[in-house]
């Protein structure tokens, strides 16, 4: 079931969809947006071939983008953090192409599909802040793409300061944090061997970069764990 919210007293609100917008604007979205019911670990937010929902947004815990290749096998293309953007591989043909798959406990918001070309008409700024949230995906994208190429250890060490840059930036420790994937999880968004990540997790904490206890990462010299995307 679908329940009314206000973006007006969300914590998220200067990095989620009211970023950059007039107060009004932010009443006008807040009448529209609605809020799903929790998910857990596992359950799907949406599925490739659903129909487009509209635009996504994560209030708490975590998800993953995934797509499958034609043998089946599941490809994590991103993880979606609080206060991050969904559903815009629905835009183009008004079908889902990818599949979003809740992490943890996790609750969403929703800009429904059928409210978008009205608010993008009365709320000239959301149009801009979507585009400004699509490039930024662009980004990432790129910078996950150059990093592909990059040895196993750079790959992980960019991983686990990008993380915990994102989870600093939503009022979250850098240093001390659960990860919601698992090992082999990882291994799958890098594109490495689950060994692979686990001798190099156990290499960093032997090296005194971070300590790990069971999915509790603390990292205990960023500076360290930068080094090793020096060129």
């Amino acid at each position: 079931m679908l329940n009314q919210v206000s973006c007006n007293n969300c914590s998220l609100d200067s990095i989620c969809l009211p970023r950059g917008l007039s107060q009004q604007e932010i009443e006008n979205i807040s009448r529209v947006v609605k809020a799903r019911k929790t998910l857990q670990r596992g359950e799907f937010i949406y599925h490739e071939g659903d129909n487009f929902k509209g635009v996504l947004a994560i209030k708490s815990g975590s998800a993953k983008l995934v797509a499958n290749d034609p043998h089946g096998n599941e490809h994590i293309l991103n993880i979606l953090l609080p206060g991050e953007l969904l559903g815009f591989d629905g835009f183009s043909s008004d079908l889902h192409q990818c599949s979003a798959i809740a992490l943890e406990t996790t609750r969403f918001c929703i800009l429904p599909a059928a409210n978008m070309d009205e608010l993008c008409r009365n709320v000239p700024g959301l149009t801009r802040e979507l585009f400004r949230h699509t490039g930024e995906k662009v980004n990432i994208d790129k910078a996950q793409m150059v990093l592909s190429k990059r040895p196993a250890e750079e790959r992980l060490a960019y991983f686990l300061i990008s993380l915990s840059e994102r989870l600093k930036k939503r009022g979250f420790s850098s240093y001390a944090f659960t990860l919601s994937l698992t090992r082999q999880e990882i291994g799958n968004h890098l594109g490495l061997a689950l060994e692979t990540v686990s001798r190099l997790l156990k290499k960093f904490q032997q090296d005194e970069l971070i300590t790990v206890q069971n999915k509790l990462i603390e990292i205990k010299n960023p500076h360290g764990l930068r080094d090793l995307l020096e060129p």
